[in-house]
């Protein structure tokens, strides 16, 4: 008797072991999903690197790396939204490349430029956290301000338009809504 108690103490320990390891975050995507999701960003991305060999335009930015992998990972998030993505990424090139201009580069201004570009898409409804870092990158830039505002922009429309075919072959209603 004393060695079933002992194996039931054991049964229940491990049952709450394993409960303890289970995860309550959403189920892994299919594998088929993931090959899509990831090939469309891999498109998209050799699209922007592209355009950056052929232009010498900083297209492809890390930033916009991380827009991509919201645009085709969580295509329902606002965050992936056309609207967001496009928005976000422009109004944070403008702030950054406006505290480069008006204080110069620094680390500490890139740091500033960062924090006033998530205040600058909250204010204009467009939030899109990978675009912060594109704030801080347009203090530094070596491109004029206005034309890093368009590349950018630019490179975001282009990881927006890959997003709505690569979501579209995952079956993934995207975008959710344009503006």
């Amino acid at each position: 008797m004393g060695a079933t108690a002992t194996e039931s103490r054991k049964t229940r320990g491990t049952a709450r072991f394993t409960a303890r390891l289970s995860s309550s975050a959403p189920p892994r995507l299919s594998w088929g999903t993931i090959a899509i999701a990831t090939a469309a960003s891999a498109a998209a991305l050799f699209v922007l690197a592209a355009l950056t060999e052929l232009t010498a335009e900083p297209f492809l930015i890390p930033p916009l790396a991380a827009s991509m992998a919201l645009v085709v990972g969580a295509p329902r998030l606002p965050l992936s939204q056309p609207r967001n993505v496009i928005g976000g990424q422009a109004v944070s090139a403008a702030v950054g490349v406006s505290i480069g201009a008006w204080l110069g580069d620094s680390l500490w201004f890139g740091a500033l430029a960062g924090a006033l570009a998530l205040g600058a898409m909250l204010v204009c409804r467009v939030p899109h956290s990978p675009a912060a870092a594109t704030g801080m990158i347009g203090v530094t830039t070596s491109v004029a301000a206005w034309q890093f505002v368009l590349v950018v922009s630019a490179a975001a429309i282009v990881l927006v338009a890959v997003g709505v075919i690569g979501n579209k072959l995952n079956g993934a209603k995207y975008p959710v809504y344009l503006w």
